[in-house]
């Protein structure tokens, strides 16, 4: 799957992109920042009808590697990006995505010191379509590395993949993206990748998650997109019970059909975040923070009651004294 390395690349980093035209130069620019380890970007164009692959070529760094996705879903274009690389590391950053200053250097360090992990993975945050943030995700208040084998053999699953780097050999083992999976994807990788290596986290965040409407996650239909992310953690306990899964087995179950539900909104998703996020806060006796999130829950899509519904139960919470004293 993966090619023999290349002693002039460390790192190769995959971005499939299709339609990613007002966003792919920023998210090349993120990573192109790190200039003391020999990296290539492998942009699989996966048959984009916008200028993606214009905007790419733009950047004149030949550090960028253009090549052509074979059309058959991300699974099959992630594949044709890890058949070009060259690296001894590999990493992913979506072409509407960001990698947050230092990442690459400091993943970089931490596997040449710690050998023998196979992958070592972070938290991320997600940004709204012009780049302001809007949730830091840590999962642990604590700077003591975590080892995930063990959870993601459970079916859980942290943080996002493009969070990781991982060493090629691991890569090899696990054996690519399956194209069963027109989403989800990730999670199904990321499920058998703790299978076969070591893989650690640190609450630092490595990636910048952006929330925008023209996203494979607010265009498809909610429906399959919960169907994948079932199936990919169904499959994970099959193959703990019984050693192989449906697909591995040849008898996947089909999708289901298209029942004209809606796909989740941007707008939505920002603000189920952050309700999620001021909740945490208000969890924390952070008072302040929580109430700014709420605040912003509800500005983020003013139209739907859950924000201003969020508001009315902190505000209920202080009232009536079920919040201690702490407001930092």
């Amino acid at each position: 799957m993966v090619p023999s390395g290349d002693s002039e690349v460390r790192v190769s980093i995959l971005m499939p992109t299709r339609d990613a035209e007002h966003y792919v130069q920023r998210a090349l620019r993120s990573v192109l920042h790190e200039t003391g380890i020999p990296l290539e970007v492998i942009v699989i164009d996966d048959g984009s009808s916008d200028a993606s692959r214009d905007r790419a070529i733009a950047l004149a760094d030949p550090r960028v590697r253009i090549v052509d996705g074979p059309r058959r879903g991300i699974a099959a274009c992630l594949n044709a990006g890890l058949a070009a690389a060259r690296g001894e590391l590999l990493m992913r950053c979506d072409a509407d995505d960001l990698y947050p200053p230092g990442r690459i250097a400091e993943q970089v360090d931490w596997l040449t010191r710690h050998p023998g992990h196979d992958a070592v993975s972070g938290a991320f945050g997600t940004v709204d379509a012009k780049g302001a943030l809007v949730v830091r995700r840590l999962d642990s208040g604590s700077e003591e590395r975590l080892d995930l084998e063990a959870e993601l053999r459970e079916g859980v699953l942290r943080t996002h993949l493009c969070t990781f780097a991982m060493r090629r050999r691991v890569v090899e083992r696990v054996g690519g993206f399956r194209e069963y999976f027109e989403t989800a994807e990730d999670i199904d990788f990321a499920l058998r990748l703790g299978e076969h290596g070591r893989v650690a986290y640190l609450p630092r965040t490595w990636y910048l998650y952006r929330l925008h409407g023209a996203s494979i996650t607010h265009r498809q239909r909610d429906v399959r997109r919960l169907f994948y992310m079932q199936m990919a953690r169904e499959f994970q306990g099959e193959r703990l019970a019984r050693g192989a899964d449906a697909l591995q087995l040849g008898r996947p179950p089909a999708p289901p059909v298209d029942d004209g539900s809606r796909a989740t909104s941007a707008a939505r998703h920002i603000q189920d975040l952050l309700i999620g996020q001021a909740w945490s806060e208000l969890r924390q006796r952070r008072l302040v923070a929580a109430i700014e999130h709420a605040w912003r829950a509800a500005a983020a899509n003013p139209l739907r009651g859950a924000g201003w519904e969020t508001l009315l139960k902190f505000g209920a919470s202080i009232l009536l004294g079920r919040v201690g004293p702490r407001v930092r």
